[in-house]
């Protein structure tokens, strides 16, 4: 094991749109077991105060939103308010058209890696969460969450994390302690390694050319979980760094410095 030391990259920051975070402060009097949409959210302490953080969907209609939690026999609701974000487009140049459009021979694969993936995203452990996290590697951030994705001229769902362009070889740290809990080698994300850092909070690594970790590994704050590569459904050499939050990936952008 190997342990980097990086500068911090931020406590988590709210962003009231489609892909950001609500942050609700809670009360000593409140329940701590809030859901949305009927999945449980994040609660951890922020400059001494307790906050519930919730991932809201890209999907999510601007308007108001609410959590829900059962106290004393009643239901306790919190709401806040969502505003549109418009996301922009990114057309992407695929040699490899297989990626595109894959043979009928690798749906059967791709099916089975699809239901791997949904599973860790919605996977759920009640443990404290350190959420002053690490960049995950050094490198070129790009802000490409969200964007609307063409692929040889052809529409795809949007992106879903952040992408940090670095050299072959380049050491992912895993921003926060937690457990790894899916890996492998998949279609179109290459090499990939989700960890779960509790309570639904949980970071998918993808594209890598080396994994360096194990299924069920307790892995620490700064721990090397693998390097960067050009494994999968790339133009070249990067981290793809997806970030969830009750089941839906937000910006990973909004856990780092501006």
């Amino acid at each position: 094991m190997s342990l980097y030391l990086l500068p911090a990259g931020a406590l988590p920051r709210q962003s009231l749109v489609p892909g950001g975070i609500a942050m609700i402060k809670l009360g000593p009097d409140d329940p701590r077991d809030f859901r949305f949409r009927g999945k449980p959210v994040l609660v951890a302490t922020i400059n001494g105060e307790t906050n519930a953080l919730v991932g809201l969907p890209l999907s999510l209609k601007p308007g108001e939103h609410f959590i829900e939690a059962k106290s004393a026999g009643q239901i306790r609701k919190k709401f806040f308010q969502v505003d549109d974000k418009k996301y922009t487009t990114q057309h992407i140049t695929i040699t490899d058209k297989r990626k595109v459009n894959p043979y009928a021979s690798d749906m059967e694969r791709i099916l089975a890696e699809k239901a791997r993936k949904q599973k860790a995203r919605n996977h759920y452990t009640m443990a404290p969460v350190d959420v002053d996290f690490l960049l995950p590697v050094v490198g070129t951030r790009s802000g490409s969450y969200g964007r609307r994705r063409v692929f040889n001229g052809q529409q795809r769902n949007p992106h879903s994390g952040m992408d940090i362009a670095a050299a072959s070889g380049t050491p992912i740290l895993s921003p926060s302690a937690g457990t790894v809990i899916e890996l492998g080698d998949f279609f179109f994300s290459g090499n990939l390694v989700y960890i779960d850092h509790g309570q639904g909070l949980i970071s998918m690594f993808a594209h890598l050319n080396e994994i360096d970790v194990e299924i069920g590994e307790q892995v620490k704050k700064g721990q090397v979980v693998g390097k960067v590569g050009a494994t999968g459904r790339v133009t070249g050499p990067h981290l793809h760094w997806s970030l969830g939050l009750n089941g839906t990936w937000i910006d990973p952008a909004l856990f780092l410095d501006d």
